[in-house]
């Protein structure tokens, strides 16, 4: 690499061998991909997939060479990529570990040149996360962690904001919503700070760190949250999904529906709720 990335993981001294062998292989395939992302960083070819959405060269050969990494290592494993081969019907996740990929999120702004974006890599097992990597390409930086392992950016551990981040309630979250949610929240949104990356993974990471009170969004499919669900845990943050949870994940398809979900600090989460008129 030009640059190195100074970073490590989490004591794992209590997970089992076999969640510490894939952390440590995880986090070796994600460093191994990180040059090459940062070479094609706004000059990538690209074109446009048939559900209107952008793919780079780099989103195909990032999802290619990651999983060829993990695979030597994990062959029984389960592989789901955004940028998976489409099929006829849902393909089951039946394997104890399976790993999610989002090679590039926020292709539109990588391609373009805007630096919200990453690689965003969940290890799930029996169909829940426990461990997440997100290469922020913004901060040039590794941001992983889990549930029982606690969140480490870089070499410095973590911790989702308890108190509010700026003088008013400020969050992340993509347009186009629902117009029933959109109604609801529209008093609201006079008030809060809302933050629209592009990417609802470095939304996430933002949310871990302790840069943003939560997240809340209605666009995102399993490949945006599979890393930054257990991350969030790990840092402090609470995770509830708005409508039926897709995890435990049984099946995967690249054309999945959206999964919505809010992430954040019990204050944000009371906020929101309140404007959504939640039943909790």
């Amino acid at each position: 690499m030009d640059r190195s990335l100074t970073n490590h993981t989490p004591d794992l001294s209590h997970a089992d061998s076999s969640l510490q062998d894939r952390i440590i292989a995880g986090h070796n395939a994600i460093l191994a991909q990180v040059e090459y992302f940062r070479a094609h960083f706004g000059t990538a070819e690209s074109r446009w997939k048939k559900d209107g959405t952008r793919v780079t060269i780099v989103d195909e050969t990032t999802s290619r060479e990651l999983f060829h990494l993990l695979h030597k290592e994990f062959p029984h494993d389960d592989y789901c990529s955004e940028e998976g081969a489409e099929t006829a019907i849902p393909v089951a996740t039946n394997a104890e570990f399976c790993w999610i990929l989002d090679p590039v999120d926020g292709t539109n702004n990588y391609a373009v040149g805007v630096p919200e974006c990453c690689i965003s890599l969940g290890l799930l097992r029996h169909g829940i996360p426990v461990y997440g990597f997100i290469y922020d390409y913004g901060r040039d930086n590794l941001l992983q962690g889990g549930k029982e392992f606690g969140a480490i950016e870089g070499t410095e551990s973590v911790l989702a904001a308890t108190e509010l981040v700026n003088e008013k309630l400020t969050f992340c979250m993509h347009f186009p919503i629902p117009p029933h949610e959109l109604q609801a929240l529209t008093p609201a949104l006079g008030i809060w700070r809302i933050r629209c990356p592009g990417s609802a993974a470095v939304g996430l990471a933002n949310v871990a760190t302790g840069r943003l009170d939560g997240c809340l969004e209605y666009r995102a499919k399993p490949w945006d949250c599979a890393a930054g669900f257990p991350i969030c845990e790990g840092a402090g943050a609470s995770f509830y999904f708005l409508n039926k949870p897709i995890f435990p994940l049984q099946n995967f398809s690249p054309s999945m529906t959206s999964c919505p979900f809010r992430v954040g600090s019990d204050l944000f989460h009371r906020e929101v709720v309140k404007a959504l008129n939640i039943d909790v």
